[in-house]
């Protein structure tokens, strides 16, 4: 017989214990620790509710709920230590992450009333990267939407060096260069995203950012592709623009969004030498979605990447 989960907020001195907590559910746990990795001189952005006590130590089954900073809409992170077992989830199993997502989303939906004037699309709160084998019990939630299923395709710590260092210049454009994206860039990467991002989001992206610069049709520079790391820590927003494309950018781009990362850490460490370099252990990780064959294909051909498991998003809302 599983317990009913407790519902406890975690102190932001006690945020330390999380990696210690989750770094053994790596990979499974990235979407929280990558949010965490992210935010961690900025701690009071992301409040976070556990099943149980970090002081004390974890029982079999627990769970975390991490609300998303508000520069993201408060995009949030749902983990289950049970999201590593391979066998489908048991009715019990199933109720508890029910019961905590419930009590989860009402303080969610608490601290946002009391700490901010935004207000949630359509009443709702965004969670990501969901371990799949939750859909069913989630999906049943009042009023829940829940999204088509996502592939995560992943990058092991092990590959991460070696296929950050092959990247190189032969694929490049005449001309171009590899920077940053600047200020006046956001407009144009606005302008092409499939997912609608604020201003201020990819403003706050930009100092983990690659964009390859090249002349145009009429020689003036432009950007020719670009990506940036998320606020989960997972490379995105890859575009290429057409006149570039079929020339290898998008690879180039990704080799060096994760070199972004890797310098990241090793800064890190030498600034914070008694700190984790990295709290997700070096792992990339993106969402393909299922069926996207062209998405798919892209992550297979390149060296060190594999195919996860099945997550989804979704939207709920909070209970009255």
């Amino acid at each position: 017989m599983i317990d009913a989960p407790s519902l406890v907020c975690v102190d932001v001195c006690d945020y330390p214990r999380l990696h210690a907590l989750l770094a053994p559910h790596l990979p499974e746990s990235i979407a929280i620790l990558g949010t965490y990795e992210q935010y961690r001189d900025h701690l009071s952005d992301i409040p976070i509710w556990s099943s149980f006590s970090l002081e004390k130590s974890p029982p079999t089954l627990f769970a975390l709920f991490m609300l998303g900073p508000p520069v993201t809409g408060y995009q949030s992170r749902l983990f289950c230590s049970a999201d590593r077992c391979e066998d489908e989830p048991t009715p019990e199993q199933e109720a508890f992450i029910a019961s905590f997502m419930q009590a989860s989303l009402r303080a969610g939906a608490d601290h946002i009333a009391a700490t901010s004037s935004t207000e949630l699309q359509d009443g709702k709160l965004l969670v990501g990267a969901i371990h799949n084998k939750w859909r069913n019990c989630l999906g049943a939630l009042p009023l829940a939407i829940i999204n088509a299923p996502c592939r995560k395709v992943l990058l092991p710590p092990s590959a991460a060096r070696v296929f950050a260092d092959s990247a190189g210049d032969t694929k490049l454009p005449p001309g171009a260069r590899v920077t940053q994206l600047e200020t006046q860039d956001i407009e144009t990467v606005l302008s092409y995203n499939k997912i609608a991002r604020t201003a201020e989001y990819v403003e706050s992206r930009l100092e983990q950012s690659v964009c390859i610069r090249a002349p145009g049709p009429d020689g003036q520079e432009i950007p020719a592709g670009w990506m940036y790391v998320h606020m989960d820590s997972s490379p995105g927003q890859l575009h290429v623009v057409d006149a570039f494309r079929r020339c290898g950018l998008g690879s180039e781009l990704m080799r060096r969004i994760v070199a972004v990362r890797l310098r990241r850490a090793e800064e890190r460490a030498r600034r914070t030498p008694d700190e984790p370099a990295d709290v997700t252990e070096g792992w990339n990780a993106v969402d393909v979605e299922e069926g996207n064959a062209a998405g798919l294909g892209f992550y297979a051909r390149l060296p060190g990447w594999e195919q996860g498991w099945l997550c989804f998003w979704a939207r709920f809302a909070a209970p009255e």
